[in-house]
């Protein structure tokens, strides 16, 4: 587990099958199996150096060799939570810099059967026996890959030079798609991508990135937003999220707002910003204004 606090949970799961749970690295007999697990590491053990990090990490890979060893009949798994160096993101970029990084070398000498790595939301072979099966969900908007885990068959406990007795075979799990859009409010117009089909939205978690030039006058209305709010929701998606992002190389101008002097003047600026009530509502709420500030002004004479 990365954080021990969460363990809790799992310790009181029941089941067909027993659960373990490693929070340090462990040697476990299932059966006719023996697991080599490795845990994210602690966050003591990531404050420390870089290069002692590592020469652990080579050593406790010898030492689930030596223990591999000394059960020649059995099926040999290893399982570990950790970033591998080289190992690639769901946008193709390497994982460098992101997490605590260990040596690919360790984890290719290990003579496990199948050696299973989580931490990395990509699927990817980082050579014959060594997969990141990947998250079973999408959890960001760049995850554009299917998702789901690895079917892992063993058919002897004979470690085979040529993998044979290896099979894996990858299930695609259902999980709803995540996608980005991206429009822009220009000239008080909002311009969706012209080769979004609000088909692809249906049952996804849809995400709208609008880019508006910065200051005042550049305000997307209620109306406006609300006009795309209905016109995505018609999509029917499984969620919606709008974003409204300014262009910072622009300089903002001073907001009506901030340059209105009476709270009236404020209140009608807003009115502008967001997008104004019903006139009859409006008149009601700078009758009660008027009543609050003559109240006010009254308690300071007295």
């Amino acid at each position: 587990m990365q954080y021990e606090g969460y363990s809790y949970v799992y310790a009181r799961v029941r089941g067909k099958h027993p659960i373990y749970l490693c929070t340090d690295p462990d040697f476990i007999e299932v059966g006719e199996a023996t697991v080599a697990a490795f845990p994210y590491p602690r966050k003591a053990a990531m404050a420390g150096d870089d290069q002692n990090l590592r020469e652990v990490f080579a050593l406790q890979f010898d030492e689930f060799n030596q223990r591999f060893a000394q059960r020649p009949g059995c099926y040999k798994l290893f399982f570990g939570h950790f970033g591998v160096a080289g190992a690639r993101v769901s946008n193709g970029q390497p994982l460098v810099g992101r997490c605590v990084e260990y040596p690919f070398d360790p984890l290719r000498s290990l003579k496990a059967q199948y050696m299973g790595l989580s931490h990395v939301h990509f699927r990817q072979q980082l050579a014959p026996r060594i997969w990141y099966a990947g998250s079973l969900s999408r959890c960001d908007y760049s995850e554009i890959e299917d998702k789901g885990y690895n079917l892992v068959t063993l058919d002897t406990p004979e470690l085979c030079p040529d993998a044979s007795d290896l099979e894996v075979e990858f299930r695609v799990s259902p999980t709803r798609r995540m996608v980005e859009v991206h429009a822009v409010y220009e000239n008080g117009q909002l311009q969706l991508p012209n080769n979004l089909d609000l088909l692809t939205l249906k049952d996804s978690r849809v995400k709208v990135v609008v880019t508006a030039p910065n200051g005042p006058d550049h305000l997307l209305s209620r109306e406006q937003q609300e006009n795309l709010r209905e016109k995505l929701l018609a999509a029917c998606p499984a969620e919606l999220k709008v974003k409204i992002e300014h262009n910072a190389e622009v300089q903002a101008e001073p907001a009506p707002i901030a340059a209105a002097r009476s709270a009236e003047e404020k209140l009608r600026a807003y009115w502008v910003m967001k997008g104004s009530p019903p006139a009859d509502r409006q008149e009601r709420l700078l009758t009660k204004l008027a009543e609050v500030e003559q109240e006010v002004l009254s308690s300071q004479e007295s």
